[in-house]
């Protein structure tokens, strides 16, 4: 019996840690929540964020060169290869900005109205061209190719190799370089100054 109880006991332990519920209810700490103010509740600066972009951002174009060089030479192998390549790095990066860049841009720019605006504009529009990629991407991947794909093929690769150009050109021009620790940013507090 005692075993028994001690394997539910390790079963309960092992089913709470696993779904997220507290063995016992914690108690917030003083510093928990000026933490919590800090860093929105969750989001937090990673100083090697922008360098690990970059350099998630340079294997996705040698990706995309070597899909356009398969594209040239009319290899059909070589460009199902390639684009599943180039696929499984733009998802991977993608979901690393989406998790840690921008809801960490989107605080930090909340306490100025029009960064606010001009930072939700321009991320609807990387979304735009983000969704606009993995639907093409979707389409070839997860269907077997027709003769209408296979017509459509190179110019839905030119297409996606624009839309990831732009997308790279806002990214590293516009947004990475708003990447800054907290104590970097200074608000102006609606008082005219000019």
């Amino acid at each position: 019996m005692g075993r028994a109880a001690a394997g539910a006991r390790y079963m309960f332990n092992f089913l709470a840690a696993t779904f997220g519920r507290p063995q016992t209810r914690p108690q917030p700490a003083a510093q928990d929540g000026e933490l919590d103010g800090a860093y929105g509740g969750g989001v937090r600066y990673r100083p090697r964020l922008t360098a690990q972009i970059l350099r998630d951002h340079e294997v996705i174009r040698r990706e995309m060169r070597a899909l356009l060089d398969a594209c040239r030479a009319q290899d059909e192998d070589a460009e199902i290869v390639c684009m599943r390549r180039f696929a499984d790095s733009f998802r991977r990066a993608g979901l690393i900005k989406s998790v840690q860049l921008y809801p960490y841009l989107r605080w930090a720019l909340e306490k100025d109205r029009m960064a606010t605006i001009q930072f939700k504009s321009t991320h609807r529009e990387l979304e735009r061209s983000s969704l606009l990629i993995e639907a093409v991407l979707t389409d070839y991947l997860d269907s077997p190719w027709d003769s209408y794909r296979r017509r459509r093929f190179v110019h839905d690769v030119v297409r996606v190799a624009g839309l990831f150009a732009q997308m790279l050109r806002q990214e590293e021009g516009t947004l990475l370089p708003l990447y800054a620790p907290p104590g970097q940013y200074r608000y102006v507090d609606g008082v005219d100054t000019f």
